[in-house]
């Protein structure tokens, strides 16, 4: 008996299972660890699921804010909020947004709003309470706007804001005094009618003798019997450069491209200074008259622009006439469509253009009236030739908030 108590043969056993119990537990411990883990991985993958989906929508919907022709819209076409449900080009696409994308996507959504940035004094404020009962349009007319986009993935949300601008572009066009086929000048007395002050005074026609006039006024017979004669006393009516004749400008064709005049268009209808036929005013940054034909003279005391803030005035097709004392700041480029051979452009009384004047077209011509200086050159207006360019992040506006 004595002999079998104190037999040790079993140890080795129960050493094994001492040492299994502590695998095991330890075991359990690092699979509850790796599950915890493993959760949490998700948890965050799933996060930043949502928050690539609201990013992608925000981005998306600044895309299509930069091609959208209102531009920002306007108080009749005010941007809506966007969802998948809304299938608009205003808006960002589904199928775009989850391209490509992780499997938390699936049955994932999003929405995007477009707000005002609201009056002076907190336009670079956003605040939910506040914003969000601002319109879907630049109503303050400063080419900024707020984006808010969310989107949800896997029960989670992320809420995304950005203060997004229209950016303008500069279009080529030249800078001249006077740029057209022909120039009539209805004064044949000894006073200044053109102030090019420095600036470029071109006509596309050579003067010939008793024949239409081309430069200001005929020659051959009459006062001016020779060529010498007529631009002798030309220097006394347009004073601070010697016209040019024969213009081609180095490189034939019009003032301004074709898609550079599209442009100038769809920056026109954004701002609502597009008509297809007679404006009431001349006034605005562009404005662009698809047809100005039968119009009326546009006279008065009215002042259109300011030395401060010049704009453009793009005619496609007719002509217009200043009139009485108005006084117009800015470039006035008429495209000549239909290539006119009457005055394209015309001041009377004492009128006068303080700017540029360009016509396209060999035919076309200017009629500076008779009363005195009509046309004075400022080179500092053709900086209002500029249309609407891409939309973009205002910097350091873009981050996330609690929605």
């Amino acid at each position: 008996m004595r002999q079998r108590i104190n037999d040790e043969e079993g140890m080795a056993l129960l050493v094994v299972m001492v040492l299994m119990g502590i695998m095991l537990t330890a075991g359990f411990a690092v699979a509850s660890s790796v599950d915890t883990q493993t959760r949490e991985s998700r948890v965050e993958r799933v996060r930043d699921s949502a928050f690539n989906l609201a990013e992608s929508a925000l981005n998306a919907q600044v895309v299509a804010l930069g091609r959208e022709p209102a531009g920002l819209g306007d108080n009749i076409t005010p941007y809506t909020p966007c969802t998948p449900a809304t299938p608009s080009p205003r808006c960002p696409q589904t199928a775009a947004l989850v391209a490509g994308g992780s499997p938390d996507l699936a049955g994932a959504t999003w929405t995007t709003t477009v707000r005002d940035n609201g009056p002076a004094g907190r336009e670079d404020f956003y605040s939910d309470a506040t914003t969000a009962s601002e319109p879907g349009y630049d109503r303050n007319d400063d080419k900024t706007v707020w984006v808010r986009s969310q989107g949800i993935a896997g029960g989670r949300r992320r809420t995304l804001v950005a203060l997004v601008r229209f950016e303008t572009q500069a279009e080529d066009i030249p800078k001249a005094a006077l740029i057209a086929g022909r120039l009539d000048l209805q004064n044949n007395g000894n006073k200044g009618l053109i102030a090019a002050n420095g600036g470029l005074v071109a006509v596309r026609c050579t003067p010939q003798p008793n024949s239409a006039v081309c430069l200001g006024h005929g020659y051959g017979s009459g006062k001016y019997k020779t060529l010498a004669e007529l631009e002798s006393f030309l220097s006394t009516q347009i004073g601070g450069t010697k016209p040019v004749t024969g213009y081609q400008g180095g490189v034939p064709g019009p003032a301004m491209s074709e898609l550079a005049r599209e442009r100038m268009k769809e920056t026109a209808k954004a701002n609502g200074t597009y008509y297809t036929g007679c404006p009431p005013t001349l006034a605005g940054r562009v404005v662009f008259l698809e047809n100005a034909t039968n119009c009326p003279v546009y006279n008065g005391n009215a002042t259109i622009n300011s030395k401060e803030a010049p704009g453009i005035l793009m005619i496609n097709a007719g002509s217009i006439t200043l009139g009485g004392n108005a006084v117009f700041h800015g470039v006035i480029y008429a495209v000549n469509a239909t290539n006119l051979s009457t005055p394209v452009i015309s001041t009377q009384g004492t009128s006068r253009i303080e700017g540029g004047v360009l016509i396209d077209g060999d035919s076309s011509s200017v009629l500076i009236g008779a009363s005195g200086l009509n046309l004075s050159y400022d080179p500092n207006v053709f900086g209002a030739v500029r249309s609407y360019g891409s939309a973009g992040v205002v910097q350091n506006t873009f981050r996330e908030i609690r929605g």
